[in-house]
């Protein structure tokens, strides 16, 4: 069976959610390595990501509105109905084809859904460190996402209000999604 980039996309998403269904009441507010966030902000970062994305690549009037202060327990119901609502937006007829306005600018639907993908497996892999659990993402999703990756921190401005601390050292021999932490700044050794 072909992986296309969407059903690659879908499987980084599943994981994520996996990984959200499994935080426990307590851990809620507990720290993760995106220094920025707790748990729950995390979540609700990748959950506004999700719902700013569906309305940007659906080309369509907005979503209902989030809850701006959301109960924790209930960010495991928003994470999978945004979720499905970006994965329905990625797949639809010539979405990766079309120019869209992403946050960053205008881009192709392809590297929407890049921008998207690299967005789960990093903040996946924050969540999976936060709550102790294993972020088992595809290998070869994340090695193609590793070389996009690349080129993305290349032309992203570094210093204060960057969107990734600046890259770290990784050995070669480290897990792809540690790679891929490190790339975007995470302190993998921790």
């Amino acid at each position: 069976m072909s992986t296309t980039p969407v059903t690659a996309f879908t499987e980084v998403i599943d994981t994520v959610a996996r990984l959200v269904e499994a935080v426990q009441d307590e851990q809620w507010s507990a720290p993760t390595p995106c220094t920025d966030w707790n748990v729950q902000q995390l979540v609700d970062h990748l959950v506004a990501g999700q719902h700013t994305f569906a309305v940007v690549m659906r080309a369509e009037p907005p979503l209902p509105a989030l809850d701006a202060d959301p109960v924790p327990g209930a960010l495991k119901e928003t994470f999978r109905a945004s979720a499905a609502a970006l994965v329905a937006a990625f797949a639809g007829p010539g979405a990766l084809e079309r120019t869209v306005r992403a946050p960053i600018g205008e881009v192709p639907g392809s590297v929407a859904l890049h921008l998207q993908t690299i967005e789960h497996l990093v903040h996946g892999w924050d969540l999976a460190q936060a709550i102790g659990e294993k972020a088992l993402f595809d290998h070869a999703t994340v090695e193609r996402e590793i070389e996009f990756a690349r080129g993305l921190v290349a032309q992203l401005p570094s210093g204060p209000g960057a969107p990734f601390a600046p890259s770290r050292i990784a050995p070669e021999d480290a897990p792809a999604i540690d790679r891929l932490a490190a790339l975007l700044g995470r302190d993998i050794t921790a």
